[in-house]
C-alpha cells in the first residue's frame, strides 16, 4: 500500500501542470531587478531583469493592474524572456532562458499556429520556425503557467528573434490607453504600466494588411510592436489588428 501511494504520488507530480503563483513571482523577481541584472548576450537590450508588470525596453513603470486570463489581456500577465536558442524541433524552441525572469535555464517554448507569432527584430516580419538555429538569441512573450517538467514547457505568445548585434528588439505591448498632447504627440500606456512618448511623425505600419493606418487607430486593447530609442521614445509602430469577439 505504501508502495503503491508512494507511485500515485510520483505521478501526480511529474504530470501535473504549475500555474506560477503571481504575487510569489513579483517579489522574487522584483528582488532579482533591485539587484540589477544584463542579458549577457553583447546585445543592447541589456534590459535589468523585470517581474510581469514591468516591460523591458524604454518603457516607464506606473501602477501595474493583476494577472489576467485570455489572450485579450495576455500582455497583462505576460512575462518576457531572452536567451540563446538551445534547439528548434516540430512546433518547439528550446531555450537557456537568461533573462533572471522565470525558470532560469531550459525552457521548452511550444508553438502554436493559432495563438504564437515568430518575427523578426528589425522589421516584424513573420519568420518560419526552419529559419532560427541553436545559438540564435530571441526574445519571447510566455504566460505564468507552465508544466512542472524538467525542462519546464509553455506556449508563447510573442517570439522576436533574427536580432542584430547592438540592435533594440521591440517590445510586445497591450494598449491601456493612447493620449494626444497639444503638439500631436501622444503617450501610449501599456496596460503592464510602462509608458512610452509616441511623437507626431512617429512611423505607424499594419500587420501584413495594405491598410493604412494611423496614431488615433492605436486605442484601448490593441497590441503592438514598439521599437523605442535609447530615451525611449517610439520610432516605429506595428499595429495588429484587433481579435474578434
Amino acid at each position: 500500500m505504501k508502495k503503491s501511494m508512494k507511485n500515485i504520488l510520483t505521478a501526480v507530480c511529474c504530470t501535473g501542470v504549475l500555474a506560477v503563483g503571481y504575487t510569489g513571482l513579483v517579489q522574487a523577481q522584483a528582488t532579482a531587478a533591485a539587484e540589477g541584472g544584463t542579458t549577457g548576450s553583447g546585445y543592447s537590450n541589456d534590459y535589468p531583469t523585470q517581474s510581469p508588470t514591468i516591460l523591458a525596453g524604454g518603457g516607464q513603470k506606473e501602477d501595474a493592474g493583476g494577472p489576467s486570463t485570455g489572450r485579450q489581456d495576455a500582455a497583462m500577465d505576460m512575462i518576457r524572456i531572452w536567451g540563446p536558442v538551445l534547439g528548434v524541433e516540430d512546433g518547439i524552441i528550446r531555450i537557456d532562458n537568461q533573462s533572471g525572469t522565470s525558470y532560469a535555464g531550459e525552457i521548452v517554448l511550444n508553438i502554436s499556429d493559432e495563438y504564437s507569432r515568430v518575427l523578426d527584430a528589425p522589421n516584424g516580419y513573420p519568420v518560419s520556425l526552419d529559419t532560427i538555429q541553436a545559438g540564435d538569441f530571441i526574445y519571447a512573450y510566455i504566460g505564468p503557467a507552465m508544466t512542472m517538467s524538467i525542462p519546464p514547457m509553455t506556449t508563447a505568445e510573442m517570439v522576436i528573434c533574427q536580432v542584430p548585434e547592438d540592435f533594440r528588439a521591440p517590445d510586445y505591448v497591450r494598449v491601456k490607453s493612447m493620449q494626444e498632447n497639444t503638439d500631436g504627440s501622444r503617450i501610449l500606456t501599456a496596460t503592464d504600466g510602462a509608458v512610452y512618448h509616441v511623437p507626431s511623425d512617429c512611423q505607424i505600419l499594419p500587420y501584413l494588411t495594405r491598410n493604412i493606418v494611423q496614431l488615433s487607430d492605436v486605442a484601448e486593447s490593441s497590441t503592438c510592436l514598439i521599437w523605442t530609442d535609447d530615451a525611449g521614445s517610439a520610432q516605429k509602430i506595428v499595429l495588429f489588428a484587433q481579435d474578434s469577439e
